[in-house]
């Protein structure tokens, strides 16, 4: 990485080497991808008190196949902490997990909370 003067500058002012770690992952043993279930209506909440809620995702693949193993955070909201993945005790193909968040007054409106779930 480098950065320059201004845009015409061809002389580096410094110069930081960068370097990448990529992972690529094999073909997945099963192609259907986990669901996460959508909540049932959005979240309405109060500057000051906590709330938690529970996150629950749907693992399609037979558990010898392929398992759920993270229900990962992409886009979270500052403040928000989530619990550990844990397997449904009445469905071995649900997984959930809690996430609790006490909302600032700089917070007041719309916030996004996005997440992608996995399996291996």
């Amino acid at each position: 990485v480098e950065d320059f003067i201004d845009g015409t500058s061809t002389t580096p002012m410094s110069s930081v080497p960068v370097q990448f770690l990529i992972y690529v992952q094999s073909q997945p043993a099963c192609s259907k991808e986990p669901i996460i279930i959508l909540l049932d209506r959005c979240l309405e909440v109060q500057v000051g008190i906590s709330i938690s809620f529970n996150l629950s995702a749907i693992n399609l693949c037979n558990q010898s196949v392929a398992t759920l193993i993270d229900i990962a955070v992409s886009n979270g909201i500052t403040g928000m902490t989530h619990d550990n993945l844990i397997q449904s005790s009445t469905n071995s193909s649900i997984y959930y997990m809690t996430f609790t968040w006490t909302p600032q007054t700089n917070q007041i409106g719309s916030q996004q909370l996005c997440t992608i779930a996995y399996t291996r």
